[in-house]
């Protein structure tokens, strides 16, 4: 596949220029991932199998995923017969997507490439780019010069945006618009999934591409409290997307503590809400490809 960066280049991209990205915030929780933050496993085919008939995959077509991570639905897309490359910066995520690809993976590629750089994919490759939590990291347009650099020149593409919604009133999402209110307090703008994902579509609409509805894929009831949230917070070395100084991160933290007791009675108040899991396409015609 043709590279726009050298390997070299690739890895000499210094970390600084998109902190959200610096591998080292994800190597560490590698392993531990899923059980942090991870979806459901019995719904990651399904997913799989959503986004391929979304695309109208057919056989030996490309599809892109951009973050992989430790591979949770890219491994399902992998098993099928279309040509796989997933593209992640950190290397302890792709260590364990290699551990968890069956002998069935054919046509697949996994590649450690900062996406937030030129993609080493081949111009006019992919029927399908797809991303699942992970590409409201990433500079929206930058991610839209590449789709269309990348979408097939023929046939177009097709790119699909998954993510989880939850209950607005749940305890996850009430602990995150607070820490996200303590961010801004401190002059930080945390980067919501939701919010880069409208500035991804529309720099795509821009160019002509065609929004296409949503499709929810599953629905499950979770259980969570205030802690969870806290002690997930503790283990990165960002809040929000964002880097954050550890006394910085420690003081919201801490005052986030002090506020759930408040709101919820406790830090390990358990409560039920549901949460969906949601596909949101664009389709990336013939013309707009480059």
């Amino acid at each position: 596949m043709e590279s726009t960066n050298s390997p070299q280049e690739r890895e000499r991209s210094p970390a600084s220029r998109h902190p959200t990205r610096a591998p080292e915030l994800f190597d560490g929780q590698a392993a531990a991932f899923e059980q942090r933050a991870g979806l459901p496993t019995h719904y990651c085919e399904s997913i799989a199998s959503a986004v391929l008939e979304i695309a109208e995959m057919r056989p030996g077509d490309t599809i892109i995923e951009v973050g992989p991570g430790t591979g949770q639905i890219g491994q399902w897309l992998a098993r099928e017969d279309v040509r796989y490359v997933g593209l992640d910066l950190s290397a302890g995520m792709l260590n364990e997507f290699h551990r968890r690809l069956s002998n069935e993976a054919g046509l697949c590629a996994i590649i450690r490439a900062d996406a937030n750089q030129g993609w080493p994919v081949m111009s006019g490759a992919a029927r399908a780019i797809f991303s699942s939590r992970a590409i409201h990291l990433l500079d929206h347009e930058h991610v839209a010069s590449e789709v269309t650099r990348v979408a097939d020149g023929l046939g177009g593409a097709t790119l699909i945006i998954g993510r989880v919604e939850r209950d607005q009133e749940s305890t996850r999402a009430l602990m995150a618009r607070e820490m996200n209110e303590r961010l801004r307090r401190h002059g930080i703008e945390g980067r919501g999934g939701a919010g880069q994902k409208r500035k991804l579509f529309d720099a795509l609409q821009r160019r002509g591409a065609e929004m296409l509805e949503p499709v929810v894929v599953a629905r499950w009831k979770v259980f969570a409290c205030p802690r969870q949230s806290i002690n997930s917070w503790r283990s990165l070395a960002s809040l929000g997307g964002m880097p954050v100084a550890d006394d910085v991160r420690d003081q919201i933290l801490s005052e986030l503590e002090d506020w759930a007791r408040g709101v919820f009675g406790g830090l390990d108040q358990q409560i039920e809400s549901e949460e969906t899991y949601v596909l949101s396409p664009l389709r990336i015609h013939p013309a707009q490809a480059t």
